[in-house]
């Protein structure tokens, strides 16, 4: 009997899990307004990761698509894939001069809980880490970037709307 109960423990503590897990992950779909920035007036680097004043956000089991012009002034939408595979694209860019080239993008997501982090890169040299969190109507992103020059890191929230 004893036997057979710590078999059933084990058999549950393996399967429960990946349950809870399952159900630990939040749907970050909506449209969302930024509120704040820790540092305050958080810039981005140099036009890097500037938040965006309104981001629209897709999410289906498969992926996550953000819509808004998060990467600087130019509108974009970017596309996760929740399976943690890459997704890669090309797209126009600005520089701080003023000049627009073709860019390849890549993009990668992963769970941390009921976290998630999104990873950008583009092919100028930028690195951007976005670690995603609900707490009711409030989204937090704590935004780490790199590129050539200096990197930043910030908190920034938004508010559904």
């Amino acid at each position: 009997m004893t036997t057979r109960i710590g078999l059933l423990f084990l058999a549950a503590t393996l399967v429960a899990p990946p349950i809870l897990s399952a159900q630990a992950r939040p749907s970050f779909a909506g449209t969302w307004t930024f509120s704040t920035s820790a540092p305050a007036g958080y810039p981005g680097s140099n036009g890097w990761g500037v938040p965006s004043p309104t981001m629209v956000v897709t999410q289906t089991a498969a992926e996550l698509t953000i819509d808004s012009g998060q990467f600087g002034a130019m509108p974009m939408k970017v596309v996760y894939k929740l399976d943690g595979s890459d997704t890669i694209w090309d797209a126009p860019s600005s520089s701080q001069s003023g000049n627009t080239a073709i860019v390849k993008w890549r993009t990668k997501a992963s769970w941390d809980g009921a976290k998630l982090v999104l990873y950008t890169w583009n092919t100028a040299l930028n690195q951007m880490r976005d670690i995603m969190s609900l707490n009711g109507g409030t989204m937090t992103i704590v935004r780490a970037t790199e590129q050539p020059g200096p990197s930043t890191n910030a908190t920034l929230t938004y508010s559904r709307q």
